[in-house]
């Protein structure tokens, strides 16, 4: 099953442990990017802290796993250049296809270590690939699809450094949820919060986490301050409530409510509800102005457009959170208590108005229950079209310019294109 994808366009703490990263692609286990032992010197004059250099980069990318594990990285042409800073001690490995948790020693080296070191906290590697090292049988090729990255660790090393399998700290029991990344996503905008920009937190209220292989949508609706004026919305990203919150948030997506509804008003007087999609969405919010997907992080609009705010057209906004823990971490879970959810997503949006209005344009499948697939079929393609008439009642006469793409699929779905075909059509000879 695929869900529309969204088009963007404008008009005119631990002690010391043991460190295992993995690459995990297609929900199969492949390889990973660290083999070998690291090289460390003791560097204790060194601040404490995780995120110092000795040589610094200007990181495309930097994400942190959980409050231990920081990963940086950065792609020049075929090269991809990583840095891990983690609170622990210890060394790398990977682990093989269908096999047990133990990792192994790689007997083809395809990266390079750059450096490495050690304090008192924690262990700083960096180090460099490329993007396809030619090697299916230990590597995995890092492309433009979604990456689970799995990282492992425990409180104990293994004696004396060893390498020999079964010498590891019970490495079955020290898997942590993998993150779904897009490693070969643009660097991102450097975002200048000037004086004039409004910051907007869209929170859910105290949402019950579900449990284990358990989904839940929740909907949550807003009632807008009065603006006299309009407003261009200029960039969101997400809110995590707390480090659970990562694990379960499967994406959030903000619809805009036209008109004045009694239903709405009642809406936003609520804590939320369960929603079960469109069936459950007033008819009215039927207009999408953000979308986060789990795997990306913030989005900011380019210098020149804007969503346009005003509440005048639209007062009310509702924003639909999917959660789903796929791999629950119960040691985190149990350590932080977390038994209900305020994620949700700040918005960025101003009274200095940019040249263009942007919309969202969703196309492709939608699932309901009319979508049906066949029992025991290997393969099942869904197919949506956005025809001329539709494109021709919307769009301007001058057309649109498209700047993003955002492609999404649920749980269910393995691979989703994005076509645009262009037909010319020739008038016939008088």
């Amino acid at each position: 099953m695929t869900a529309p994808p969204e088009v963007k366009y404008t008009s005119t703490s631990l002690s010391l442990s043991s460190l295992i990263t993995c690459f995990i692609s297609c929900f199969v286990i492949v390889s990973c990017l660290l083999e070998g032992l690291c090289v460390t010197s003791k560097a204790n004059a060194l601040s404490q802290s995780a995120t110092l250099s000795l040589d610094p980069l200007l990181w495309d990318h930097v994400v942190d796993l959980n409050e231990d594990f920081r990963i940086l990285w950065k792609i020049i042409n075929q090269d991809i250049t990583f840095e891990i800073q983690a609170r622990t001690l210890g060394y790398d490995r990977h682990i093989k296809r269908n096999g047990d948790p133990e990792p192994i020693v790689d007997p083809s080296q395809d990266y390079i270590l750059m450096w490495g070191y050690e304090n008192r906290t924690h262990t700083v590697l960096r180090f460099r690939r490329k993007l396809d090292t030619c090697d299916p049988a230990h590597d995995i090729a890092i492309t433009n699809d979604t990456m689970r990255l799995l990282f492992m660790y425990n409180e104990r090393d293994p004696p004396h450094g060893t390498v020999k399998p079964g010498h590891l700290p019970n490495p079955g029991g020290s898997f942590r949820p993998y993150r779904p990344i897009v490693l070969t996503q643009r660097p991102h905008i450097q975002f200048k919060h000037e004086e004039y920009v409004r910051i907007l937190e869209l929170r859910n209220e105290d949402v019950e986490l579900p449990g284990a292989d358990e989904t839940l949508i929740w909907c949550k609706t807003f009632k807008l301050d009065d603006m006299k004026r309009k407003h261009h919305l200029i960039r969101y990203e997400p809110i995590y409530d707390s480090p659970a919150s990562v694990h379960n948030l499967q994406h959030i997506t903000l619809r805009e409510c036209h008109g004045m509804h009694q239903e709405l008003e009642e809406m936003a007087r609520e804590q939320g509800r369960q929603c079960m999609g469109a069936r459950d969405i007033p008819l009215a919010c039927n207009a999408i102005v953000a979308s986060w997907s789990r795997g990306s992080n913030s989005f900011t609009f380019p210098d020149e457009t804007g969503y346009p705010m005003e509440s005048r057209q639209a007062k009310y906004y509702l924003m639909e959170t999917h959660y789903n823990n796929l791999q629950p971490d119960l040691t985190q879970l149990h350590a932080n208590r977390q038994m209900a959810d305020n994620s949700g997503l700040k918005i960025y949006f101003t009274h200095v108005l940019r040249r263009h209005d942007a919309g969202v344009l969703s196309i492709g499948m939608d699932p309901n229950w009319r979508h049906i697939i066949p029992p025991g079929q290997s393969q099942v393609i869904s197919e949506g079209h956005c025809i001329e008439d539709c494109t021709a009642y919307a769009f301007p006469m001058d057309g649109i310019h498209i700047f993003a793409v955002m492609m999404r699929t649920h749980l269910i779905g393995k691979e989703i294109k994005l076509r645009q075909v262009c037909i010319a059509a020739a008038r016939a000879a008088t």
